[in-house]
């Protein structure tokens, strides 16, 4: 779990699944369009130590004075065409090459390319605390342009992806959202192709609809269901996607399954890192950071400064033991969310602009932090948050602890027996 970071506050690329879109698109308090930048003097204040207010001061001290891991490119693209006409963040990218700052960089733009970008990149090289994960959801480059409109094509994603593996930073094959209709077509040479250029890791999650659609949406849903061969995507969606999820609909592990035990097996077989955000096999994780960081990096221990005290990790390690000792782990919350080594979900002020907490009463919202908004969700079995729900079974409920809040156990599936027969090893 790293620290999400955005410069910019929209993308200039126009991809149909894009899922920043649809948070925005959602969002009734998101009425201004204009373009906006961070003030990056500031922001390089902040991260010296040099900060004002109590808010910043809990971030700097919780997050940049322990140089926790920058995710740059949440909700936008750090390289794409905003960045080329304003370079806002080169001198960003300058200051966290001279902190050795831990800096995760994840977009489709082509920025990069600039002379001055690569050669700043060039120049950090040798410290390794970049990493880069490069999102291509298909290797065939006419498709590509009816699904990421302005985008560069996959072909030129795989060029950078090598350009940065050559100068010898940590990439990932961020294969997400993986578009099944789409994405599968040409699954077997992108994988091969990104291995050429020299990945070290694949990040995936399935593609998910979000009930709620407005207009634009639609429009959108209406071209993605056209190119991946259905007459209605609610429809489908809503089918194959488990009810207990709520309306973010995720297709069923049952359709994923293929497609998870090729990328896994195919890491396997490579000395890839297998990493997924999708809540179905996210118990896979060869690594307890979805994005595709690795757990261990001798070349520059910063990058491995994520926090382990969360969900992913814990799943990840529960499926290695089962499958090295037989044992079924169970785990309470705070086994989890470990309350000396996670002290910024204590802090009101950070949950502020969570989704799921805008539609709150202001007097709710001033003393909710992010550890009561996990409680509230873990100990709710109707919530699609829940571990239950939100894992499609994956962890069930098995008790109390001391605490009221409930114990969930690891819950081998039926898949686990049939890879294992065919001899696919499930205790990476």
């Amino acid at each position: 779990m790293p620290l999400t970071f955005d410069h910019y506050n929209f993308c200039s690329l126009g991809c149909m699944y894009c899922f920043a879109y649809v948070f925005k698109a959602n969002n009734p308090a998101i009425t201004d369009l204009k373009l906006r930048s961070v003030n990056v003097e500031h922001l390089i204040r902040n991260i010296n130590g040099d900060v004002k207010g109590e808010k910043a001061k809990a971030f700097y001290e919780l997050f940049y004075k322990k140089k926790f891991l920058l995710h740059w490119g949440g909700l936008a693209d750090p390289f794409c065409n905003f960045e080329k006409t304003n370079m806002v963040g080169y001198p960003l990218i300058q200051e966290l090459g001279r902190l050795n700052y831990p800096t995760l960089f994840s977009f489709k733009g082509n920025t990069i390319w600039k002379k001055e970008y690569r050669d700043l990149f060039e120049k950090y090289s040798k410290q390794r605390n970049f990493a880069f994960q490069i999102s291509i959801i298909t290797r065939d480059d006419q498709l590509a342009k009816y699904v990421e409109v302005g985008v560069p094509s996959p072909t030129n994603r795989i060029k950078t992806l090598k350009m940065l593996s050559d100068m010898g930073y940590w990439t990932i094959l961020r294969l997400r959202p993986f578009i099944i209709g789409i994405t599968d077509l040409s699954l077997d040479r992108l994988l091969n192709d990104a291995l050429e250029a020299g990945i070290k890791a694949i990040s995936t999650e399935f593609f998910a609809m979000d009930a709620r659609c407005n207009t634009a949406m639609t429009t959108r849903y209406e071209w993605l269901a056209k190119m991946i061969g259905v007459k209605d995507l609610k429809e489908y969606f809503g089918k194959l996607s488990p009810v207990e999820r709520g309306g973010y609909r995720r297709l069923n592990r049952h359709v994923k399954e293929p497609y998870i035990k090729k990328m896994y097996k195919f890491c396997i077989d490579n000395g890839l890192v297998f990493s997924c955000s999708d809540p179905d096999f996210k118990e896979l994780n060869m690594s307890g950071s979805c994005c595709g960081m690795p757990d261990d990096f001798p070349d520059n221990r910063l990058l491995e400064n994520w926090s382990r005290y969360q969900l992913t990790y814990a799943l990840k390690e529960a499926r290695k033991i089962y499958h090295s000792t037989g044992k079924k782990v169970e785990f309470s919350i705070n086994d989890i969310y470990d309350k000396e080594k996670t002290p910024f979900l204590d802090v009101p002020r950070f949950v502020y602009d969570h989704v799921a907490v805008i539609g709150m009463p202001q007097a709710e919202r001033r003393n909710m932090s992010h550890r009561k908004f996990l409680i509230k969700h873990w100990n709710n079995l109707n919530s699609p948050g829940n571990p239950r729900n939100y894992l499609h079974n994956k962890l069930i409920p098995i008790g109390l602890d001391s605490e009221g809040s409930l114990i969930y156990r690891y819950n081998p599936l039926e898949y686990e027996q049939r890879w294992l027969d065919e001899g696919i090893d499930l205790s990476k």
